[in-house]
């Protein structure tokens, strides 16, 4: 993906460079000014270029393979993935008795801590 950035940077700079030629025609009294700006636009688009270049150089387009290599070996083909049937399992049946037995307690026991508690500070 970097060098497609860089390749994009040399688009905006060619941009650039009609724009800055442009303001020079039409306001000559700052063309010191878009001369700096022409030299600098100049400069970054050639180092993009290079870059560019770098990259081809290092890393050569996938495109560039031969087509003599590509033809004689053939490709394997995969065997088509098959899927697998869902097994519905079996529910796990559920007490449907309510555990009251015990929330009676623990409800009767904390009643009682909370009467103790009160009763240490008096009415």
């Amino acid at each position: 993906m970097p060098k497609q950035q860089f390749k994009s940077q040399a688009d905006i700079c060619k941009k650039s460079l009609d724009i800055l030629h442009k303001a020079i025609e039409m306001d000559p009294d700052n063309a010191e000014e878009y001369q700096a700006g022409i030299a600098y636009t100049e400069c970054v688009m050639k180092a993009s270029n290079a870059i560019v270049k770098a990259f081809d150089v290092v890393e050569p387009p996938k495109t560039a393979t031969p087509k003599d290599k590509t033809e004689d070996v053939a490709k394997e083909e995969k065997p088509k993935r098959t899927r697998k049937t869902k097994t519905a399992k079996e529910p796990v049946p559920v007490d449907s008795k309510p555990a009251t037995d015990e929330t009676q307690s623990v409800v009767e026991s904390s009643v009682e801590e909370n009467a103790d508690l009160f009763a240490m500070f008096g009415d």
